[in-house]
């Protein structure tokens, strides 16, 4: 049991966990065979036990640790990962003959831009003719040599608007269009439900055998669709030409029950701010208003998860309140890996009623930034979301939030705004009544043309156009300028009363149904939810009797001995609740601007436990695995659990 930081030898764990059930190695493989328990008592451990899989002859170095100082960099060395306390992934029991499938790929006509990192590429389709009621029941990547590099995410929307033909089908044959920019159709803003999100290390999905997505308006779902695909080209490689796309696996063969996918989290948005230096938590809601008033009586059950957030990603939940009571978390992983996105199985179908709330937790570390970072499309920026594939479909499509700006301003001592005004950080609902034809039109014929060149979109770029009157220090500096300077984040009290205003105070609430269309009738601002939290269930951790070797340069004799660990009496931290009623006055933000509201005090009963997201999943006490490390072919890790 070793660890290592770097490229030097692992060194001896002082925590030895794992005991070694058997190996053999000949010409092209070493096999071991391992175990060790779920809940060890070395505090550096996780809980979120990964498997590394090794590719290449790099992945080993002949002879004893000691004789290698350092590990050598000129060997390549890969791995994957796997969840592995999580179901796998269903496989279809439809046969060869009932599956179908659809290509949804990019267009070889389009090029990466050689002076942006990011470009966001979005490409409408149409279903392919059916003639009846089909079901898609999961998806594959289909990721070209040219593009692996550069692929980021993908994401293929559907799009849910009057007259879809009349205003969607011109498209189809289209290139496509940088998405999000001046050169995006605003008809194409009704694509917002997704079906396929795909990620960085994701296999690609199979739904269960009783649940599947339909296909065509006419059945429930939709006729048209949009790909989008973030490439990622931070070298600036020139004469990069990709055509990657997914494979959209359907049958005519139908299942119980219509699914459908809910977004949850943080709205697309320069308010996510992570300031530099520092660990720092981002905290997002789903109102109970929202399902209220969407969800039928019995409620959703959902089935399959997928988390996305970007480089500083470190931890993301998904939290389940109902009645006043936090429910187990839906969905956490406390160690995110931005190459690991892989769409995750529930163990269980998680019941979501009207009336339920969610709080989506995202932590990240920007401890090597040494300027803020805000919601946005770049690898750069940051994002945090939720996607949960649920059933039976309804007709709610997402339920986001944003912390209160005017109060994150006034938290940076910023007290009134030129004008004062912060609509242009609303969320952009669609309407069908402002579809200007002649735009439409015009923007097909760019696209026809090759349209227009592609933009760096930076999305906290509009702080530059919100400009500060009071106080008199910041007088008639942009909001962006005072973002982005190194003194607003060396007040350790601005900043720590900023972060427990995003994790505790108001947000505004987004809920949208199909079609980007606003689900009527919610507030402008909400409170963070009064609920009782659930208490980590107490573990004992699991000593493990192991035997010590010494190996020396100078002689072959071995030395051994057997030591228990100690165990201590839980392997959680200290607990910690949120702030008091009293605490969370804030008696230092004093009295807002007009369009700015004051934070309120916590309720006595919002008993908030930080670590909570850490509670143990399942009560298994140990795993088994194999691990083959091969030279010079590609294999699968085994294990049994």
């Amino acid at each position: 049991d070793r660890y290592a930081f770097g490229q030097l030898t692992p060194s001896v764990d002082p925590s030895q966990d794992y005991q070694l059930l058997g190996g053999y190695e000949n010409d092209t493989h070493t096999v071991l065979r391992f175990s060790r328990p779920w809940l060890t008592c070395d505090h550096n451990t996780t809980t979120n036990l990964r498997v590394t899989r090794f590719e290449s002859s790099g992945a080993t170095t002949p002879g004893p640790p000691h004789q290698h100082p350092q590990a050598p960099q000129t060997r390549p060395q890969g791995s994957e990962e796997l969840y592995l306390r999580d179901p796998h992934l269903a496989s279809s029991t439809d046969t060869q003959s009932n599956l179908k499938h659809w290509d949804v790929l990019s267009p070889r006509c389009v090029a990466l831009p050689d002076n942006i990192p990011t470009l966001y590429w979005c490409k409408l389709y149409r279903i392919p003719k059916l003639t009846r009621k089909a079901h898609i029941v999961g998806y594959v990547p289909v990721i070209t040599t040219e593009g692996e590099p550069h692929v980021h995410h993908m994401l293929l929307y559907e799009c849910h608007i009057i007259n879809s033909d009349q205003l969607m089908e011109r498209f189809v044959s289209a290139r496509g269009a940088q998405c999000y920019d001046r050169n995006m159709p605003y008809s194409w803003s009704a694509c917002n439900t997704p079906i396929v999100a795909w990620a960085v290390g994701s296999e690609g999905e199979m739904y269960p055998d009783h649940v599947g997505i339909p296909m065509g308006e006419e059945h429930g779902g939709a006729t048209y669709f949009m790909l989008e695909i973030h490439y990622n080209n931070p070298n600036l490689r020139t004469g990069v030409v990709d055509s990657s796309g997914v494979r959209i696996l359907y049958t005519e063969k139908l299942r119980q029950h219509d699914a459908g996918i809910l977004t949850l989290g943080h709205m697309l948005s320069p308010t996510l701010i992570v300031p530099p230096g520092r660990s720092w938590n981002t905290v997002a809601y789903c109102s109970s208003q929202c399902t209220h008033k969407t969800l039928p009586p019995g409620g959703i059950k959902a089935f399959l998860g997928f988390l996305h957030m970007h480089l500083l990603g470190s931890s993301i939940s998904v939290q389940l309140i109902r009645n006043g009571r936090e429910l187990p978390a839906i969905m956490k992983d406390m160690n995110y890996d931005f190459n690991y996105q892989q769409a995750r199985v529930l163990k269980e179908e998680v019941e979501i009623l009207p009336g339920d709330s969610f709080i989506v937790n995202c932590g990240y570390d920007s401890t090597k930034r040494r300027t803020p970072t805000f919601g946005g499309f770049s690898t750069e920026d940051e994002m945090c979301l939720a996607f949960l594939t649920y059933y039976p479909r309804v007709e709610l499509s997402g339920c986001y939030s944003t912390p209160d700006l005017a109060l994150i301003l006034h938290t940076l001592g910023i007290h009134h705004l030129h004008n004062n005004s912060l609509t242009a950080f609303g969320h952009p609902y669609f309407s069908d009544s402002i579809i200007n034809e002649g735009y439409e039109k015009n923007q097909l014929g760019l696209m026809e043309n090759g349209g227009a060149k592609p933009l760096n979109i930076h999305l906290a770029d509009i702080y530059r156009l919100v400009t500060v009157t009071a106080p008199h220090k910041y007088y008639n500096r942009s909001v962006y300028d005072i973002l982005y300077d190194p003194g607003t984040w060396t007040d350790t009290s601005v900043v720590s009363t900023l972060q427990e205003m995003i994790t505790y105070g108001q947000y505004q609430p987004a809920c949208e149904y199909h079609g980007r269309k606003e689900v009527p009738g919610l507030p402008r601002k909400e409170k963070y939810p009064a609920y009782i939290a659930l208490r980590p269930e107490s573990y004992q951790c699991t000593p493990v009797p192991f035997t010590t070797t010494t190996t020396t340069t100078t002689s072959t004799s071995i030395s051994t001995s057997t030591t228990n660990i100690n165990t201590p009496s839980s392997p959680w931290p200290q607990s910690t609740t949120p702030p008091t009623a009293s605490q969370t006055g804030n008696s230092k933000q004093g009295d807002a601007a007009d369009t700015v509201t004051v934070p309120w005090a916590n309720e006595e009963e919002n008993e908030i436990d930080r670590e909570s997201l850490r509670q143990q999943e399942g009560k298994a006490h140990r795993f088994t695995l194999t691990v083959y490390i091969f030279i010079p072919v590609i294999t699968l890790v085994t294990l049994t659990l």
